[in-house]
């Protein structure tokens, strides 16, 4: 159905605006720019002023900015939420003999369900450590998720879109390791930015770059696991130009989407580690990393419905 694509799609890019907004209150210290939770400083819209601010809370804490940040963050989590209700609605009603539509769209709904209360969490206990990665690792689940359902439903209408197309052998299960490998690397990278915003209390006197040196091994298993990435990446996708036979636009683009991204993932990384750049910098290594994710899906479900229809 041309509509569920469509909202599928939609959908899609709703996930990765949330996923930015998420970098931007990490990278701006907006985490507690709504000190309270479903509220904003006991209001459903966010103050304007000090002079908005209930009685029983210290006008130190309000920032105009970093109030709206956050509840422009949860206003694009309530959104998500809800079109990806409908979205399970949906496929209930009309893909229940879908397995690979209406698997993902329950767990999708699911997820984001959990992803919803598990925020409230986040910002209660002031942004725990542990709790902030595992918000950071279900958004990317779930933007996983909602990529998947939104190629599948484009197969189910055109399911020989990967007809007369010859792939490489176990290439799928290169791309599954890739993606698996990009997920633990998004969970590192979240550490290393909690253990970074403690660093200039500890040591204030120390540099950006300095700071690194004091995260411990973390820093370096990241760096090492990230080059390693784009090295598979690289050579995934030159095994599927070598080897493959009449690829599909889709798988063509996408493997160079992985060997672009990968390599520019690291060159990022670097110059952060390196000469630093602004905080808000950090919120594109992190927006890099999720497209790399969301490309690597498009190709695994490529090379799937390859195998779906031989």
């Amino acid at each position: 159905m041309k509509k569920f694509r469509q909202l599928a799609f939609v959908t899609t890019l709703v996930t990765y605006f949330a996923i930015f907004m998420g970098g931007l209150v990490r990278v701006s210290g907006a985490g507690l720019g709504c000190p309270d939770w479903p509220k904003c400083f006991g209001r459903w819209f966010p103050p304007t002023n000090v002079g908005q601010l209930p009685p029983d809370i210290d006008p130190s804490l309000f920032n105009l900015t970093l109030a709206w940040i956050e509840y422009i963050n949860r206003l694009a989590g309530v959104i998500l939420g809800l079109l990806i209700l409908i979205i399970a609605l949906w496929a209930i009603k009309s893909y229940r003999k879908v397995p690979r539509i209406i698997i993902p769209s329950v767990i999708a709904a699911l997820l984001v369900a959990f992803q919803g209360w598990q925020g409230g969490q986040v910002v209660t206990s002031e942004l725990r450590q542990l709790y902030v990665s595992i918000h950071m690792g279900l958004a990317f689940i779930i933007v996983s998720l909602m990529i998947y359902i939104t190629q599948n439903a484009y197969y189910v209408d055109y399911p020989d879109d990967e007809k007369g197309a010859t792939y490489p052998k176990g290439i799928s299960l290169y791309i599954v390791i890739l993606w698996v490998l990009t997920m633990v690397q998004v969970i590192m990278g979240t550490e290393i930015r909690s253990l970074l915003e403690y660093m200039p209390k500890r040591f204030p006197l120390l540099s950006s770059t300095e700071w690194l040196g004091k995260a411990g091994a973390i820093v370096y298993i990241h760096a090492f696991l990230g080059i390693s990435i784009a090295v598979g990446a690289w050579q995934t996708a030159v095994k599927i130009f070598r080897e493959s036979k009449n690829p599909s636009s889709i798988v063509r683009v996408g493997a160079w989407g992985i060997m672009i991204l990968a390599l520019l993932q690291v060159l990022v990384g670097a110059i952060l580690s390196i000469v630093g750049l602004p905080e808000v910098m950090r919120i594109f290594h992190l927006w890099i990393a999720a497209l790399l994710i969301g490309i690597m899906l498009v190709l695994y479900s490529a090379l799937k419905q390859y195998r779906r229809i031989q």
